[in-house]
């Protein structure tokens, strides 16, 4: 690929949040051991250190560049590759804001971030690099989804969560899947892409997917056991083609899209749709 302009997303980190904040509650109260604040400061120097070391190599590659600290609002039009220095959460909200450009994950710390999407390390920026300038390196298209509610598109690579806005109250609503709708009464329901598999929905009974794969999948978590007649929509994997649809039936529902950092009220008689996404993600790939 051609490299034309570059955008660098990184994420604050736990230590400059939580201790080097004025108003932080945990500063200079002693509230953390010592032992606890050493890791934390170590895991802030070790990712900051990857960032300073990701802006050398393009400098010193020719390569012209910005670069937004994570949260903060961005065109991606201006760009046609975005580079997320952090973990997987960095990697997602940089997705979710693009519609054909190329994205580059770099995990600044994989002693404790996850990184599954993230294709290179502080190891390997460079040669990474090397490779997208001499277009030898390869470009993965990820399936996405498109989620529709309340007049907002957001096209997600991972997975939603509809829910209630407490974790411990009930989750009401109503699936739609083809002809069948069905009320159900759970903690939630999950729905991801195949690349968003392997995570929550797993861990919630779900399958793992091949991450390419234009499938969707969908579970409820802990549904609730009722002696009427048992739940049809339990839970399986989608063609694409099929469209989802979920109804609240909370007056104090959310939607949470790709993690916790990005929800939406999702109150009593809201509709929201699953469809394909017309932007799959362009991901350099790993090998």
């Amino acid at each position: 690929m051609k490299i034309k302009s570059v955008l660098i997303l990184y994420k604050k980190s736990a230590y400059s949040i939580y201790f080097q904040h004025p108003r932080s509650s945990f500063n200079s109260r002693g509230m953390v051991g010592l032992s606890e604040l050493k890791r934390f400061r170590a895991m802030h120097e070790t990712h900051f250190a990857c960032l300073a070391y990701v802006e050398s190599v393009l400098k010193d590659a020719g390569v012209e560049f910005k670069r937004k600290c994570r949260g903060s609002a961005f065109d991606p039009k201006q760009f046609n590759l975005v580079i997320t220095v952090g973990g997987d959460g960095t990697f997602l909200e940089a997705a979710r804001m693009l519609t054909g450009q190329f994205i580059l994950g770099v995990n600044s710390d994989p002693s404790w971030s996850v990184g599954r999407f993230c294709s290179a390390t502080s190891l390997t920026f460079k040669k990474v690099l090397q490779r997208l300038l001499e277009e030898k390196q390869p470009i993965l298209e990820f399936p996405r989804l498109e989620l529709n509610v309340m007049g907002k598109k957001i096209n997600f690579l991972n997975d939603v969560l509809f829910c209630h806005r407490n974790p411990a109250a009930m989750s009401r609503y109503s699936l739609v899947i083809g002809k069948v709708q069905e009320e159900q009464k759970s903690s939630g329901v999950w729905v991801s892409t195949a690349a968003g598999s392997s995570g929550a929905i797993r861990s919630a009974g779900g399958r793992k997917l091949i991450p390419t794969k234009e499938i969707l999948q969908y579970k409820p978590r802990e549904l609730y056991l009722k002696k009427t007649k048992p739940y049809i929509l339990k839970g399986g994997i989608l063609p694409f083609e099929k469209k989802l649809e979920v109804i609240s039936m909370m007056r104090e529902g959310r939607v949470f899209v790709d993690g916790s950092h990005l929800s939406f009220p999702f109150d009593f008689g809201v509709v929201a749709t699953i469809t394909r996404s017309l932007y799959p993600l362009r991901v350099v790939s790993k090998k």
